[in-house]
């Protein structure tokens, strides 16, 4: 069920797999292929949230993608913010409203926290989770290869 998108004129509604295309456009990503086969999956598994958004018209102008985890070390379950990006195009500002629908969803299914996964090359997305009381932690990542 689509709702708006708090503080902004953007309809928000969970992903569908035929929202596969735009979604892999709006990340950058060409569509077709194995990428949007993985894509379509993923769009269609409920253990995440994938979140878009449309403009008035429809047209798709962001999208937040939420994994979750669940921890006996930390004592339950985490949210991992996979992703948030917005059409450079968007006539208004989404980051803040989308991490908060992440932060919302994420309240909801139990989580203790949520851990941002960012591109060291996404300020815009960094800023917008430093000035909501995100903090650095170590976080070691070991790149396995293979498509992606």
């Amino acid at each position: 069920m689509a709702r708006m998108l708090a503080g902004t004129s953007v309809r928000v509604r969970r992903g569908a797999r035929r929202d596969a295309g735009r979604v892999l456009e709006l990340l950058g990503r060409s569509a077709g292929g194995a990428g949007e086969r993985r894509c379509r999956r993923q769009l269609a598994d409920r253990t995440g949230d994938i979140y878009v958004a449309e403009a008035p018209g429809g047209r798709l102008v962001a999208v937040v993608a939420i994994a979750y985890a669940r921890s006996i070390v930390r004592d339950g379950w985490a949210a991992v913010l996979d992703g948030v990006r917005q059409d450079a195009q968007a006539a208004e500002p989404l980051l803040d409203p989308l991490i908060a629908l992440a932060e919302e969803r994420a309240r909801r299914r139990g989580c203790h926290r949520v851990l941002a996964w960012v591109d060291p090359a996404d300020a815009p997305l960094r800023a917008a989770l430093v000035a909501r009381a995100y903090r650095g932690t170590e976080l070691l990542v070991a790149e396995l290869g293979g498509e992606a």
